[in-house]
């Protein structure tokens, strides 16, 4: 169906640029050039039925060429035409400026995430660890039912933050993870990648509780280079 349509398009446009009537040969000729391996015979049909739709006339025996309403139909189809492939770039560029952006987040929150895992590792309460082993074991119960982990992922995160006891740092974080939204995307392209943050938060967790500095520092930025890794590697387009 969409092979007929796309011959008959090209028809039309060969049609509207011929500076005189086509016979079926003539046509049969420029439909090849276009890519379409059609016969004179299929050829012949195809302008038949044109001239049956009233989209082309006929010119005695010299062949057809297009009507009024063939080239109105020509015209709305190439404008409609030109519409869908400059969406199509430009979802194409908008993929490409989501990655690359997203990209470009994860590495300042690697330098900003660290320092704060290292606070927080001073700072915390017991309470706060109770917190974050919570979001944990939610997290582990969550992923095997397939739902979404952005939520948990981020109420870790933003907790890590807040125990850190520094405003600056933690504001900085709220407004890296803000620009662009692109955080729910995270998790999906950890588990398409086979990969998944649970076992880095754990890691992450243990230093808190171990209250040591800068093995929390190491754990949250090799976590983040993980992500990173993960998105670097993501294909442009969604799988």
């Amino acid at each position: 169906m969409h092979e007929r349509s796309n011959v008959q398009t090209a028809l039309l446009s060969i049609l509207g640029s011929a500076r005189q009537p086509l016979g079926a040969g003539a046509a049969r000729e420029a439909l090849c050039r276009e890519g379409f391996e059609v016969s004179e015979a299929t050829a012949g049909r195809l302008l038949r039925t044109l001239e049956e739709q009233g989209l082309a006339q006929k010119v005695s025996v010299q062949g057809r060429l297009l009507t009024d309403q063939g080239r109105l139909l020509l015209e709305t189809t190439q404008r409609d035409q030109r519409r869908s492939q400059s969406a199509e770039a430009f979802l194409e560029v908008l993929e490409a400026t989501r990655r690359r952006e997203m990209i470009d987040l994860l590495v300042a929150r690697r330098a900003i995430e660290g320092e704060i895992a290292s606070l927080a590792a001073r700072n915390s309460t017991e309470e706060e660890l109770l917190q974050l082993r919570e979001l944990l074991t939610q997290a582990q119960g969550v992923r095997p039912e397939g739902r979404n982990l952005a939520p948990l992922d981020q109420r870790f995160h933003a907790l890590i933050a807040a125990m850190s006891r520094n405003r600056v740092l933690e504001a900085a974080l709220q407004l890296i993870r803000q620009h662009g939204d692109s955080s729910p995307l995270l998790p999906e392209i950890r588990v398409r990648s086979g990969h998944g943050s649970g076992q880095d938060h754990a890691l992450i967790l243990e230093a808190l509780e171990a209250r040591d500095p800068e093995r929390a520092r190491e754990a949250m930025t090799k976590h983040l280079e993980n992500v990173l890794a993960d998105v670097e590697a993501y294909p442009e387009k969604p799988l």
